[in-house]
């Protein structure tokens, strides 16, 4: 008997499958900058790892903490990038997310930074997933990507936020 099909119906096998099929998914988008000529590009790196084809709808971007010195219209602070395209099994995908950060920023004069929290909305087997990538500090200069660096620190203190007004809310 070949070892593989009765290793698949072990009970602790059985255990740790995702409980719907989008749960098998590897889909890992990256926020990053590549640099071409000289340039430096923002870039959102969507991979698909599995054998399945994932539809991205949108990302969804949210600025906090902005530091710009001049700007010529008011900053909204949020961004959304309508992708509306599919990531084919075991391939990539690179969008920019440049002018969707430059216009929520107020379209600065100047250099400018600020937090960087991402949100990819995609479909996969009629189901809508969510994934929400570490905040970032993004440093630019008009629609040009200077610097990018994690911000775990801030994930943190959000998760601290959040649990500390569930506490409250729950009593």
């Amino acid at each position: 008997m070949d070892e593989s099909i009765w290793i698949r119906h072990l009970p602790w096998k059985r255990k740790n499958r995702p409980e719907s099929k989008s749960g098998q998914i590897k889909f890992d988008p990256k926020l990053l900058v590549s640099r071409e000529k000289g340039w430096g590009c923002l870039e959102l790196l969507l991979a698909n790892r599995s054998s399945w084809t994932v539809w991205v709808e949108e990302a969804t971007v949210v600025l906090a903490d902005l530091v710009a010195i001049c700007q010529s219209e008011v900053a909204t602070g949020e961004a959304r990038h309508e992708i509306h395209q599919n990531v084919g099994a075991i391939d990539s995908l690179s969008v920019s997310l440049a002018a969707a950060i430059y216009n929520a920023a107020g379209r600065p004069q100047g250099p400018y930074s600020c937090l960087v929290s991402t949100d990819v909305r995609y479909r996969v087997f009629d189901e809508w997933c969510n994934v929400k990538l570490e905040t970032s500090r993004v440093e630019m200069a008009g629609l040009i990507a200077v610097g990018l660096r994690r911000a775990h620190w801030y994930d943190k203190k959000i998760k601290q936020i959040n649990d500390l007004a569930r506490k409250e809310h729950n009593g």
